[in-house]
């Protein structure tokens, strides 16, 4: 199953559905406790108790990063309930494509909120418990992975704000990486296809 995460604690935004459930359930396998993060709190409360009845730990946070001070406290009670923060994985996103000319602008507005503002509020929360978590973790360093898309590198018709969204995220990264390698905490971007 890979490297055994025991002793550590993850932050998975998104985690209600898709990839963010996945990696959720993924974590707690390996021996993280998980805060899991989402609007949905029916079903975030529904994962929650499947990971402990698999003899895992998870903490149900209903929270819409979208809002600045939400997104610090999802961090906060992670860490308050949960100890630490040793990884982040950022994977709440919102796909709304279509004619551009035939689109909402709320749609566009909402794909911002989701994709780049909602990441950025919860890693700026949590840039300060990682770092904190590097220096005492059992791996000896902490971690944030981003979930972008190829559309994070590749545009194309009718996808120019998802694009936009996800090349902000792919660069915001990379400039992360720059900036904290030298200090424990990795940043790492996944760029998955239509999932």
């Amino acid at each position: 199953m890979g490297e055994s995460l025991s002793g550590t604690v993850a932050l998975v935004t998104g985690a209600s559905s898709g990839i963010g459930r996945a990696v959720a359930k993924r974590l707690a396998a390996s021996g993280a406790a998980v805060g899991l993060v989402a609007r949905r709190a029916e079903r975030l409360e529904e994962l929650a108790d499947a990971i402990g009845a698999a003899g895992g730990a998870a903490v149900p946070i209903a929270a819409d990063l979208t809002d600045p001070a939400a997104a610090s406290r999802a961090v906060e009670r992670a860490v308050g309930e949960l100890g630490r923060l040793d990884t982040l994985v950022n994977a709440a996103g919102v796909m709304l494509n279509g004619p551009s000319e035939a689109s909402a602008l709320e749609e566009w507005e909402r794909m911002v909120s989701v994709n780049l503002c909602g990441l950025l509020y919860v890693t700026r929360a949590a840039i300060p418990c990682l770092l904190a978590a590097a220096g005492t973790s059992p791996r000896s360093v902490a971690d944030v992975v981003n979930i972008s898309s190829v559309a994070g590198r590749f545009a194309s018709a009718e996808v120019a704000v998802y694009s936009a969204t996800k090349f902000a995220v792919t660069a915001a990264t990379e400039a992360w990486r720059q900036e904290f390698t030298t200090r424990g905490l990795r940043f790492s971007v996944v760029e998955p296809g239509r999932t």
